[in-house]
């Protein structure tokens, strides 16, 4: 049985987890909260008290990364941290992989790496400057990792009605929309672990793309909020971030594969 340690076990990493025991892997779950512990325990994970500050700090540190296999699912929160400080934790925790048994790495990224630009965007047309694109060059430089750059997560707990309710005047009303579902989100990891497809970049989000007024007046509306307002004059660009790369390699069908229809289930409910 393959072993994998999911650092971060929040709204991705627990029900990731969850799904991976019940496909038969041993799961090691780290959160930095101790009364977490008896809900990933009834997942049948194995928790572990970790925090980075950037040094690593927590109760048997090694015992975590004795694992085939590590998935990191600690996104940057660039409004209380720099890109730099996420940087430096991330250097640490390759450093304890490194004592441990860790021969793979999938690292949870974003399609945030993109620049602005008009049009539709391959893995290859990542801002080499941006720090998203820095953390996965110091990750693959260290391990064989298959990096997944996801769109905006929406699903149970984050129905994307919430997301911009009530908020007047906005731009990019034609911006196109990048979202995935947690359905995909886990089926795709979960996927490229079965087929071992190791040493890639994929883009993962839904396969239409509604614009954002089209999309978030919808998802407003069917939780019976107030929608967004947006300006009606907008020059800002609009791009549309591929998947097609993702649907070749995996030969992988999205569950979700229209925004519309994710915004008109109120699955507003914690998984």
């Amino acid at each position: 049985m393959r072993s994998i340690s999911i650092l971060g076990c929040g709204w991705l990493g627990k029900p990731l987890g969850a799904e991976l025991v019940r496909s038969g892997y041993s799961v090691a779950g780290s959160t930095t909260q101790e009364v977490k512990f008896n809900e990933l325990t009834e997942l049948g994970i194995k928790p572990y008290l970790l925090k980075f500050n950037p040094r690593a700090e927590g109760k048997d540190l090694q015992l975590f990364f004795q694992s085939d296999i590590l998935i990191i699912s600690i996104p940057p929160r660039i409004k209380s941290s720099s890109p730099e400080t996420y940087l430096a934790l991330l250097e640490q925790v390759l450093e304890e992989a490194k004592r441990g048994s860790i021969s793979n790495i999938v690292y949870i990224s974003s399609t945030a790496v993109y620049p602005d630009r008009d049009g539709i965007v391959h893995e290859e047309d990542a801002a080499q400057d941006s720090y998203l694109a820095q953390a996965e060059a110091i990750i693959n430089a260290q391990f064989v990792t298959t990096t997944i750059r996801f769109g905006g997560l929406v699903g149970p707990g984050r129905h994307p009605g919430r997301f911009l309710s009530g908020k007047k005047d906005l731009a990019g009303k034609n911006h196109a929309v990048n979202i995935i579902h947690l359905d995909d989100c886990i089926d795709i990891i979960k996927q490229i672990i079965e087929q071992q497809i190791w040493d890639e970049v994929f883009n993962a989000c839904a396969d239409l793309h509604p614009t954002r007024k089209e999309f978030y007046t919808r998802a407003s509306e069917i939780l019976d909020m107030e929608p967004p307002t947006f300006v009606e004059s907008d020059s800002s660009k609009s791009k549309i971030v591929s998947s097609e790369k993702l649907k070749q390699l995996l030969n992988y069908t999205f569950i979700h594969h229209d925004p519309l229809a994710i915004a008109s289930t109120a699955q507003s409910q914690n998984r």
